[in-house]
């Protein structure tokens, strides 16, 4: 039987959440390893092309400024570094203009 992103989408998130290795999981579930690489390529190509890529991020307690660096990194490759005193506000703006 052919197998279809219906049949196997949710197989690959039920291996995420299972916390076993791929060869121990395929085996459970009677599929081939290059079956299920097959397909967990074809699923993260399908999230990283789904909603905006980002993750939300919780910040406490809330400052206005902070010391250090931030690294903002994009699904597509782009890294955005800023360092030494940056404002929350103006964080913001860049990832809206982006």
């Amino acid at each position: 039987m052919k197998k279809t992103e219906r049949d196997m989408f949710p197989l690959i998130k039920k291996w995420q959440t299972s916390g076993i290795k791929p060869k121990k999981f395929c085996n459970k579930h009677d599929l081939s390893l290059q079956i299920f690489y097959y397909w967990l390529r074809k699923y993260k190509r399908s999230q990283a092309f789904s909603g905006s890529g980002f993750i939300p991020v919780e910040l406490n307690p809330i400052e206005e400024s902070f010391k250090g660096e931030v690294q903002i990194l994009y699904p597509n490759g782009v890294q955005i570094t800023l360092s030494d005193e940056v404002s929350i506000p103006r964080i913001k703006a860049l990832i809206n203009v982006i």
